[in-house]
């Protein structure tokens, strides 16, 4: 059996789709409907009339749409609507089946017999309709021959007591005037007629930026780039035939973003001349002022009057307000459809078009409004011209002053357009670069630079453009590459610019740096300290105590650095670019102080947004996770993170989607999600190691045995940590083999690999004491009460958490440390002092959610004989508190050895008492052991 097929799917019409169900039920129960659905072009009208066609289902559907060719013809329209039930006519009245087709054969009727048309035409539908409900579907009603709109009208208003759904659609604004003078309405625009009378109207909103994604998601191919998808949803204004025109429009290159969309696209040419009509019917002098506040961003009338010329008045655009196309309010002019202020710069000839910028050009003051000024000139300009390219390269730096980066490249790339000779036009694209690289839209940044290379003339002027595509590169390639390229323009700068020279060679340090690159980072840096002389600015001062103070700590000289690391610390008052502030948010991190990095990247990221500059942005939010997730701050330090990673993937920094990934993966691990952390660090991983990224790769494998550790997985967590002591660039980094020791001591003291255990407390602790960090500190005390006994252990333990006290802002560390301490008093039989310190671990790990903690801590406490205040209880009473702590262990898959390590003790003793576990439980293996715990 044939079935029609299924029609468009439906975005963003949901009350309209419910008000069709609900209209199609009552002419099946016949309660006989009518309603009339009115908007602009292209905002699905027709759609609608064919969605209930689709859904009628058992009715009789008739179809008639408006024809402007047809519009002067009498009854043309319902000729057309009729023929397909003709045979009905035989069943009316002689009368009216004679009048109902002489009037659609001879196209019309005397004026004495409209009535008696109407009603023979309500007479027919109503007989059709005896049969089967009825859906009479009537599109571009504004656009039927008079009296065929006026007998539907009339049918329409009389359906009562009848199965027939009469559906109409129409541009909203095609009414009729009133009265011959139209009288402004409350808006300024025209009270008009309504295209049908007596039918409930249903005006068509645009649709919601949410539900032209989802459209988008329909109909774009699966490769449409974030950004491209963006522009297309900015473009179309909610309307979804400019959005599918746009989209049918593209090349593939351009779905990609590989190359530049015309802005705004250009509209199908159907939608377009549906979107003109009304345009072109004014008076030529309206139209003339229309086109200038269609290229103008913001319309001021006095302007565009000033710009119209001498004849222009107020009163040329009384005709525009009473169509309902423009609404003046005091100064400013705003079109009523945005998309119609697209549209008119698109049908305008080119000689007009050019005229018309520079009428603005001419009246827009390039001190005030640099952007428009530049764009005007530029637009309106016949050829390139050295004078103007001049004016529009010192409007901006007016824009970036005022309005950011990406206004000044959208200008600086206008004055390129200008300039006539090669070089210099080479040196304005490559302005526009990089600032399009500063404002986060590394697309066109690459796309200005491929313009500005085969112009360059002199060596210095490639060298800035090898320098701008490097640092476009550094952060989206292998990091090792970047650190060579970058090392290599620096070099050739240093003769030539010491500045440029400084900042590439900074970026070759920092992209050794994430590779986990020490020799590299010490070379570059060694070169460009040797730049930096003592009455140099500030930035350039505190860049080079940064680089010699990282390249001194990677050497593990943590005495020798700290000075230089706090010089950069210090200056970092007297500078407010992002840039050096992330660099000393990097030197408050080795030097172990939270609080300042904490401080400092969030200023960092706070102007780097509020100057546009939103590149630095992800690098900024990258290292403020660091000072808060340690600090316990893990909701703030998840939206930081996730922050960044969004920030990256829009401006296509594949290096900090990676770095801020591997966050998430720690905060994953802290907070016990096996799975996220797991499946995170899995994708770190991945990246990492395409990119060479040492950096977030040791912080994914941290975070792996962060998590393990939390299982009480000691052996994983150990060799886990162990595989970073000698790990090369690109999979491991020095620092975080130093950040890590606390962890690290941890894990081998539970494996009694004890020589390990004190050679990597040996470098912390060395690390803290020439850092004097209270927390760094607090973590090397802890780690002596690990590898240490009794009293001894217990001083140690103490002090530790005094340190922990006198910092505060340390919460997690300071509960890890109860918690071990609490364990060290347990198997000393002190119960009364580890019940202490283990609840107040366990409200701790509680309020931050680190459930793995919050389990281990509760095993401590069964193992004392305590109650819980928690949830969990043992499923078998019989057993003691130890072998409840070793049966819940095994249940979750541990083995012999990892729970000796766990509970300090010997794997014999625990197979010793699995025996007696078995034996208790009456169960044979360690399946039923999970079977009775889970």
């Amino acid at each position: 059996m044939y079935t029609d097929p299924p029609g468009p799917r439906l975005r963003g019409r949901d009350a309209e789709q419910r008000t069709l169900t609900d209209a199609l039920g009552d002419a099946r129960s016949g309660r006989g409907v009518s309603m009339l659905f009115t908007g602009g072009p292209g905002l699905g009208k027709t759609t609608l009339l064919e969605h209930a066609r689709t859904i009628a289902g058992d009715f009789t559907v008739l179809h008639v749409a408006g024809v402007a060719d047809e519009s002067d013809i009498p009854l043309a329209g319902l000729h057309r609507l009729l023929r397909p039930v003709e045979p009905a006519l035989d069943r009316l009245g002689e009368d009216r089946r004679a009048l109902l087709r002489e009037a659609v054969t001879r196209g019309g009727v005397a004026e004495s017999d409209r009535f008696a048309l109407s009603t023979a035409l309500l007479d027919l539908v109503s007989l059709v309709a005896a049969e089967q409900p009825l859906l009479i579907r009537v599109d571009d009603a504004d656009l039927l021959d008079t009296p065929t709109l006026d007998a539907l009208a009339f049918t329409a208003r009389r359906l009562t007591g009848t199965a027939v759904a009469l559906l109409f659609a129409a541009q909203d604004g095609r009414g009729k005037p009133t009265d011959t003078q139209v009288v402004p309405g409350p808006t300024g625009n025209g009270a008009r007629e309504p295209v049908v009378h007596g039918v409930t109207e249903h005006p068509l909103a645009p649709l919601s930026d949410r539900a032209v994604h989802d459209l988008l998601t329909d109909r774009a191919p699966a490769h449409l780039a974030s950004s491209v998808r963006s522009a297309l949803v900015r473009a179309c204004h909610g309307n979804p035939a400019a959005l599918l025109g746009f989209l049918g429009g593209l090349s593939t290159a351009q779905i990609q973003g590989e190359k530049a969309l015309p802005e705004p696209p250009p509209l199908p040419a159907r939608l377009r001349s549906a979107l003109l009509a009304p345009y072109i019917a004014l008076p030529e002098g309206t139209r003339d002022v229309l086109l200038l506040a269609a290229l103008s961003a913001d319309p001021r009338l006095h302007l565009l009057l000033a710009a119209g010329g001498p004849d222009a008045t107020v009163s040329v655009l009384e005709p525009a307000e009473e169509r309902g196309l423009v609404v003046v309010d005091v100064d400013t002019v705003t079109f009523t459809d945005p998309l119609l202020r697209d549209t008119i710069p698109q049908g305008t000839p080119i000689g007009r078009l050019r005229a018309a910028h520079r009428s603005l050009a001419s009246v827009t003051d390039p001190e005030f409004a640099p952007v428009e000024f530049a764009r005007h000139t530029a637009q309106g300009a016949e050829a390139p011209d050295t004078d103007l390219a001049d004016r529009v390269a010192v409007a901006a730096r007016g824009a970036r002053r005022l309005e950011g980066p990406l206004a000044a490249s959208l200008t600086s790339e206008r004055a390129a357009a200008l300039t006539p000779e090669a070089d210099e036009r080479a040196c304005r694209l490559s302005s526009a670069s990089h600032k399009a690289y500063l404002a986060g839209d590394t697309g066109r940044a690459s796309r200005l630079l491929a313009q500005a290379r085969p112009l360059a003339v002199s060596d210095r002027r490639r060298a800035i453009i090898d320098l701008i595509d490097a640092q476009l590169k550094m952060r989206d390639s292998n990091a090792i590459d970047a650190a060579e390229r970058l090392f290599e323009i620096g070099r050739d700068l240093a003769p030539h610019d010491r500045n440029l020279a400084l900042r590439a060679l900074a970026r070759a340090a920092d992209s050794a740096s994430y590779a986990g690159d020490p020799v590299r980072h010490d070379r570059a840096a060694a070169l460009a300290i040797r730049l930096v002389r003592p009455d140099d600015p500030t930035p350039m001062r505190l860049t080079a105590a940064y680089l010699e103070g990282c390249s001194i700590s990677f050497r593990g000289d943590y005495t020798g650095s700290t000075p230089l690391l706090r010089e950069a610390v210090r200056l970092s008052s007297e500078v407010s670019t992002p840039t050096e502030l992330v660099w000393a948010g990097i030197c408050g991190l080795r030097l172990g102080d939270a609080t300042f990095v904490r401080s400092v990247t969030s200023r960092a990221a706070e102007n780097a947004r509020s100057r546009g500059e939103h590149t630095f942005v992800p690098s900024a939010l990258a290292f403020l996770v660091f000072s808060e997730f340690w600090s316990g701050r893990f909701p703030s330090a998840a939206g930081t993170a996730l922050e960044g990673l969004r920030a990256s993937r829009e401006s296509g920094q594949a290096i900090w989607a990676t770095q801020n990934l591997a966050s998430l993966a720690m905060i994953a691990a802290i907070q016990g999600d096996v799975e996220t952390c797991r499946i995170r660090a899995r994708a770190v991983a991945t990246q990492a190691g395409e990119n060479s990224l040492g950096l977030p790769a040791a912080l994914a494998s941290w975070a792996l045995a962060v998590l393990e550790l939390s299982r009480g997985n000691a052996a994983d967590a150990f060799f886990r940590l162990r595989s970073l002591v000698h790990a090369g660039p690109g999979n491991g980094h020095p620092t975080m083999r130093l950040l890590t020791a606390p962890h690290f001591v941890e894990a081998a003291v539970r494996m009694g690999e004890m020589e390990w255990a004190r050679a990597s407390l040996a470098g912390y602790r060395g690390w803290a004491e020439s850092v004097d960090s209270t927390s760094a500190l607090a973590l090397a005390a802890r780690g002596d009460g690990l590898l240490s006994t009794g009293e001894e252990a217990t001083d140690h333990f103490g002090t530790a958490l005094a340190l922990h006290r006198a910092c505060g802002d340390d919460d997690v560390e300071h509960a890890r440390t109860q918690l071990l301490f609490g364990a060290h008093l347990r198997r000393g039989r002190l119960p009364g002092r580890a019940r202490e310190h283990l609840y107040n671990a366990l409200e701790t790990f509680e309020r931050f959610g680190a459930r793995l903690w919050v389990r281990q801590t509760r095993a401590e406490l069964r193992a004392i004989g305590t109650a819980e205040r928690g949830p969990e209880t043992p499923p078998a009473g019989e057993l003691t508190a130890q072998q409840q702590q070793i049966a819940r262990l095994v249940a979750e898959g541990a083995t012999n050895r990892e729970v000796a390590a766990h509970m300090f003790i010997s794997p014999r003793t625990v197979e010793h008492h699995l025996r007696g576990i078995f034996r208790k439980l009456n169960i044979r293996s360690r399946v039923d052991l999970a079977r009775l715990f889970n």
